[in-house]
């Protein structure tokens, strides 16, 4: 009989051990997680319901000594001890995660123990010290894009700045991490920023804007907690009070000071027994209004009491906090000279291979130099003649610019006036007004025209084309008075026109010695303007004459033109 017994035993001890192989058994630092979870689900209604989740998920994390676990059911412990208006001890426990995390380099919990830490200032009216911790929060989540935390330092930092009369400053950030607990699907944290959003409104007496944010907590398809719901429905409260509309004040009056009473914020009753009070003395119910007005005494006195205690309490652990920092500079200071001797060793050795190495690498350098600059010397050498050539280059593209300014000057000029005849015998012709004789007639004069004009062309394309080559000029013996008759007959129509005539006398062929091209052109300019300024009816002389200057050289001959009318 005992055997069978002691076989039953071992056989349970079997089905547990492989129940808990098969199934397993939950991991202690999840029931961490379970517990703080549960603890903030009772933050803002049952106090002692989360302390007592917040107890066993400490004795778990001190089993086993994970420091982060620890620090994080502190700043919890923090947190529920602020919502239930212990600011002094809250922040002893936002202290001592502060350390913890700081120890473990968890950025995130510094910053949201920076964040806790502000919140306590703020409730001892330091508003601008706690705008500082913020200001430190926000800037380490936003580098850890933590957005939970942002969107909390935003709202928190709008507090402190609503109670600086900075309302535009809270209005930016109220309204920011409105949008980002939107987008992020953060309702109590969207319902929180509308609340006071809706109170800076109600403060620049936007009253319908404070309406509409107090409505929208009350109405979000979220039901928003106690805490949340108490301070809309007492803001709305306040809201028609200042409207005028009593029987609406009352309600939401009334409704908001019982949400408070369940959630046991002191605050939150001392601000609903103010407003009722005020209604009340408003409808003239004086001893309703009395009534209101020694709850909102009780509660401030209470607070005031309890202030003036926590911060005594406040003060006390800033001096402690104080000291121990002034400890840890010592021991730091201490840690930095041995550190510092340490790197001064370590500097001398460096210092040493380091002359070693410089004065190795800088006689390599001083080698090198020579040689370098007599690369360079060679280089500028180079480079000067290269701007030479360059400033060679400009001149005579300039001297090519000229040229051609002067060039196009001249072809305009001598070819406006036979191509302006030409145009006029078309013109005529156009008009069929002349006979079959006066028609070969213009025609045989107009083929001389063109004849004449094709000529022009030619000597001015000529001479054109020698200036952009830069020919150089080329002395020849050349026949000036058959040079003088070939530019005769290329202004034939304008002679006619103005019925001019030349009379070009010379006895004998007259040779000069010059550059037939230019001559060309020289001879033309003078014809040209010789018939330009011609009066009708007259008549042109040409005769050359011959003067010596250099028997040895050369002989210049003139052509000069008399212009004489005929009579």
């Amino acid at each position: 009989m005992s055997q069978i017994i002691r076989f039953s035993f071992l056989a349970l001890m079997c089905l547990f051990a492989f129940q808990n192989t098969v199934f397993g058994t939950p991991h202690p630092k999840d029931s961490i997680n379970f517990y703080l979870k549960e603890s903030k689900k009772y933050t803002y209604s049952d106090f002692s319901t989360a302390k007592l989740y917040l107890a066993k998920a400490d004795k778990i994390a001190h089993q086993l000594n994970d420091k982060n676990a620890i620090a994080d059911v502190e700043f919890q412990f923090a947190a529920n001890y602020y919502i239930f208006g212990s600011y002094d001890v809250a922040l002893k426990h936002y202290i001592k995660a502060a350390q913890i995390y700081d120890a473990q380099n968890n950025r995130l919990g510094v910053a949201k123990c920076l964040m806790g830490q502000g919140i306590i200032l703020q409730s001892y009216d330091r508003d601008e010290e706690a705008l500082k911790k913020f200001k430190k929060s926000i800037a380490i989540c936003r580098a850890l894009k933590n957005h939970s935390f942002v969107i909390k330092n935003l709202l928190n930092m709008g507090v402190s700045q609503a109670n600086l009369n900075l309302y535009n400053e809270a209005y930016e950030s109220f309204t920011e991490s409105l949008k980002l607990s939107r987008k992020l699907k953060f309702e109590e944290d969207s319902q929180m920023a509308m609340n006071k959003l809706a109170n800076t409104h109600y403060v620049k007496n936007h009253l319908d804007s404070a309406v509409y944010y107090y409505q929208k907590v009350l109405n979000d398809k979220v039901k928003p907690n106690l805490w949340e719901e108490a301070y809309a429905l007492s803001g709305l409260s306040e809201v028609y009070l200042k409207k005028g509309d009593y029987p609406a004040a009352i309600d939401f009056g009334l409704k908001g000071f019982e949400k408070a009473k369940t959630v046991k914020a002191k605050w939150d009753i001392a601000r609903s027994a103010e407003i009722l009070s005020n209604i009340y003395r408003k409808k003239n119910d004086y001893k309703s209004a009395y009534e209101y007005l020694k709850i909102n005494k009780r509660y401030n006195d209470s607070l005031y009491a309890e202030s003036r205690i926590k911060a005594v309490n406040i003060l006390q652990l800033e001096a402690k906090e104080s000291e121990n920092e002034k400890l840890a500079a010592k021991a730091e200071t201490a840690q930095q000279k041995l550190n510092n001797t340490r790197i001064f060793v370590g500097f001398v050795i460096i210092l040493l291979v380091s002359l070693s190495i410089f004065t190795y690498y800088y006689y390599q350098y001083t080698k090198q130099r020579g040689e370098f600059f007599k690369e360079i010397a060679i280089k500028n050498r180079e480079i000067q003649s290269q701007q030479s050539m360059i400033t060679a280059q400009n001149i005579a593209l300039e001297e090519l610019n000229q040229t051609k300014n002067k060039m196009f000057s001249v072809i305009s000029h001598d070819l406006k006036t036979p191509i302006n005849s030409l145009i006029q015998v078309i013109e005529l012709n156009k008009q069929n007004d002349l006979t079959k004789e006066e028609q070969d007639f213009i025609f045989e004069q107009l083929q001389k025209q063109v004849k004449g004009t094709s000529l022009v062309l030619n000597n001015l394309l000529h001479w054109a084309n020698s200036q952009i080559d830069g020919t150089s000029v080329h002395f020849e013996k050349i026949i000036l008075n058959q040079i003088t008759e070939e530019s005769i007959s290329s202004f034939y129509a304008e002679v006619v026109k103005k019925k001019v005539s030349f009379n070009h006398n010379y006895n004998e062929d007259i040779f000069i010695k010059a550059d037939i091209g230019q001559t060309r052109i020289i001879i033309q300019n003078i014809i040209a303007n010789a018939i330009k300024f011609a009066p009708i009816n007259s008549r042109i002389d040409i005769f050359y004459s011959s003067d010596k200057r250099n028997t040895k050289r050369f002989t210049s001959k003139t052509l000069e033109m008399v212009l004489t009318r005929v009579k």
